[in-house]
């Protein structure tokens, strides 16, 4: 258990430490996954690389990455232009916004890393 606990907090520090300053295109982050973000605190900044899955309501859509779903507010200046199909794969950059029965992203940044191959 103590072991786990250390891991986790590790992670997160790492997570958090790395987003001092330029988020972006050409920016290096760390990625984490839909699971260790849902044990990440409130606020806390985080980069995520998965799928749009669908749109749940006008700026909220389900994100899926290999270990699971969220949910992310996406803002619609936030896709600068860029259409999105749940065959893109996508980069987010946001924060977790946690209240007493719900975990969401809210992004601030969305890339498309994989267009859709039609």
């Amino acid at each position: 258990m103590i072991k786990k606990i250390a891991l986790l907090s590790a992670m997160l520090l790492l997570a958090m430490n790395t987003y001092a300053g330029f988020e972006g295109p050409g920016a290096t982050t760390t990625v984490v996954t839909v699971e260790i973000t849902r044990k990440m605190p409130d606020d806390a900044k985080v980069t995520l690389e998965g799928n749009l899955v669908k749109q749940i309501s006008e700026e909220h859509y389900l994100f899926k990455d290999a270990t699971g779903e969220i949910e992310v507010e996406i803002d619609d200046e936030d896709f600068r232009g860029a259409t999105v199909t749940p065959k893109n794969k996508i980069r987010i950059i946001g924060e977790v916004d946690k209240n007493w029965n719900n975990v969401k992203i809210e992004v601030d940044y969305l890339e498309v890393l994989e267009p859709d191959e039609q």
